[in-house]
């Protein structure tokens, strides 16, 4: 609530025939309509209920904040029945729970064929229809009103518990002219909330490097904070098919959809930014983003006028070059990466290579995942190599991973063979229908190397107000800033917040292929070496011909390491393993992109328009978004925003 905004409490629990009663004011509080104004609804009382009636509205401008998720974070729907296509597995209730089980276990028996049907990106469309997280009285926000704003078309467990406490902290700074909240209440034990509040704390405590001129405590009396009150902030959502490329999916958020169900025969919209922004009365809004979603952002930015829709864009841990992740799982799938994520990652992905591919061929949004021309400042991340960690033959060689590995048929390349490339038969019926000669390999390279340009495209290129937060492994290896933690003499409390060790936030920095390799065998004679067996799970068997030898490779099948402490040497790690920090599936190097010029260690020219970078850690990608070090981020670098409007 604004600083001058009234007290909301009312007196209905007083009888209408107290003398008292009558001299009271029954206050009743007012929500946002559809068409932004405020208006509040009053009961019929009886005659003798003489008491005033006020009705409390809020005047304040709307901004609105709008958040994009990520790959696999919007329910899709087949275009021809309506059918649900994909949804993540909810786990936010018991019954949920079970039914996320049922339907990985579901999924895990499912044929190469039956998902390429399943996730064909023509045959699907986002749906708005998605489950709402359950709201009650005391939530700033209707099931209907959430839907409406699109709160359908993300990921329930994941996505919407923060847009419901972004709509309760944006919109409730201060109460009677003082500070509430997270602005200015920590949480003393670090785990929903951070141990230092916003106000008055210096953001380098949760990682922020930032640009000349920037990074400032927010004081509470500040005008930049003032600022900032003075507004109200909409939350919405805007889901997209994350199977298409994102630059169709950054179309798709600007422009807003249509949704047809077949079997209602009803159409709900899915609005866009530039629809948003005019219900507003409004020419601009503020996007939040997370994973992928940052792709579809950047392209929205680059080619569909989102630069001068939006005040500023926050990333959340987003892949800005690509993962290596995406490329191994050309030739593993997910099951190999061990326990409950490789039964998890199996059945949402693909247990072998052949189940996997039958959807990434034909999924650029995915695709668009692998690294990219400048992922690690163009070195090398797909490597074979003898057991000691020495390098027989790396790429991409001279900053080319479409030419030397995408399109790359050999054995040590990642074009897939034909039988991966539509084991349902719809590319070649789609080809033909069309009347196209073209071949399914030929398909696949037209289809890559439009990935690739897009991914080239992006290099560098951001909102020019942009916020970005990621995660560096985990808070076990932090030391508290001096100054900003709970007194050093009281040992009871915290130092820093709650959070996964690092040892659960590794990932592929590098895939490392290693086999016993003669130490006389050259990158010449190892590359026209002849295929044998490859198990689709990690593993290559290849033949030396002249020498009639045979090398088996495997690869780092899972995101762990014997031994993690403070005495870990990362570097020599990532040269044995290829395994190094991130969130547990965005490596840092990937990550770091975003902090050219601003962290001096990063190399490459600077990534224009990015203001501050938070370098934090401590949750999980999928998680980043429920933990106090995003949530910290987030609510600073809005009033950044603001400030600069």
């Amino acid at each position: 609530m604004s600083e001058n905004q009234p007290d909301n409490s009312g007196t209905q629990g007083q009888t209408s025939g107290d003398d008292d009663a009558e001299q009271e004011v029954v206050r009743l509080a007012s929500q946002t309509d559809e068409d932004g104004h405020s208006s509040a609804q009053a009961p019929l009382t009886p005659a003798d209920d003489t008491r005033a009636k006020e009705t409390l509205h809020d005047l304040r401008p709307i901004i609105p904040v709008i958040f994009i998720p990520g790959v696999m974070g919007s329910p899709l729907a087949a275009k021809d029945s309506g059918d649900a296509a994909w949804s993540a597995p909810n786990t936010d209730t018991i019954g949920a729970s079970l039914g996320a089980l049922c339907s990985l276990i579901a999924g895990w028996f499912r044929s190469a064929s039956s998902r390429e049907t399943l996730f064909d990106p023509e045959s699907v469309m986002v749906t708005p229809l998605g489950p709402i997280v359950d709201l009650g009285e005391k939530d700033p926000i209707t099931e209907k009103e959430a839907r409406r704003r699109g709160w359908g078309s993300v990921y329930r467990t994941g996505y919407q518990p923060v847009l419901l406490w972004l709509e309760q902290q944006l919109n409730n700074p201060m109460l009677l002219g003082k500070p509430e909240g997270a602005w200015i209440d920590p949480d003393p034990e670090g785990e929903k909330w951070a141990l230092h509040p916003v106000l008055g704390t210096d953001p380098k405590t949760y990682g922020a490097i930032a640009a000349a001129g920037k990074g400032q405590v927010i004081a509470p009396d500040s005008a930049e904070f003032k600022k900032f009150a003075k507004f109200r902030y909409r939350v919405y959502a805007i889901g997209y098919n994350w199977l298409q490329s994102n630059d169709l999916s950054g179309r798709d958020v600007v422009n807003g959809l249509d949704v047809p169900d077949p079997q209602t025969k009803k159409t709900t919209r899915l609005m866009g930014v530039t629809e948003i922004c005019k219900e507003n009365d409004t020419g601009k809004a503020i996007i939040l983003t997370h994973s992928m979603g940052g792709l579809v952002a950047r392209f929205a930015v680059l080619n569909h006028e989102l630069e001068g829709l939006a005040h500023g864009v926050f990333h959340g841990c987003q892949p800005a070059t690509g993962a290596p992740l995406a490329a191994k799982r050309f030739k593993t799938g997910g099951s190999p990466e061990g326990g409950m994520n490789g039964f998890i990652n199996g059945s949402l992905l693909g247990r072998d290579a052949d189940e996997f591919m039958a959807v990434m061929a034909n999924a650029p949004g995915p695709m668009e995942l692998t690294p990219m021309p400048d992922y690690h400042n163009g070195a090398p991340w797909w490597i074979f190599a003898r057991p000691d960690g020495q390098v027989v033959m790396q790429f991409p060689e001279h900053g080319d991973p479409y030419n030397d590995l995408y399109v790359n048929s050999k054995w040590y390349g990642l074009q897939p063979p034909d039988k991966q490339l539509d084991p349902a038969g719809i590319v070649k019926t789609r080809l033909n229908a069309g009347g196209l000669q073209t071949s399914l390999s030929d398909y696949y390279r037209s289809t890559m190397e439009t990935v690739v340009k897009n991914q080239s495209h992006l290099k560098n290129h951001y909102h020019g107000k942009t916020y970005v937060a990621y995660g560096e492994g985990g808070l076990d290896f932090r030391s508290p800033q001096s100054g900003t933690t709970t007194e050093a003499n009281d040992t009871s409390k915290p130092g820093i917040e709650k959070g996964d060790p690092t040892k659960n936030l590794l990932t592929w920095g590098n895939a490392i292929w290693t086999g016993d390799v003669p130490s006389d065998v050259q990158a010449p004679e190892l590359q026209a070496a002849k295929l044998l067996h490859d198990s689709g799970k990690g593993e290559i068997r290849v033949l030396l011909e002249q020498r009639n030898l045979s090398v088996t490779f495997s690869v780092q099948k899972t995101n762990t390491l014997p031994d993690v402490n403070a005495k870990t040497d990362w570097s020599q790690v990532a040269t044995k393993t290829g395994i190094i920090r991130g969130d547990g599936t965005v490596p840092v190097w990937s990550a770091d992109a975003q902090a050219r010029g601003l962290k001096p260690e990063v190399p490459g020219d600077p990534a224009k328009g990015v203001q501050m970078a938070f370098v934090q850690g401590g949750y999980q990608h999928m998680t980043s978004y429920a933990h106090p070090w995003t949530h910290w981020a987030i609510l600073y670098s809005v009033v950044q925003i603001v400030n600069d409007i």
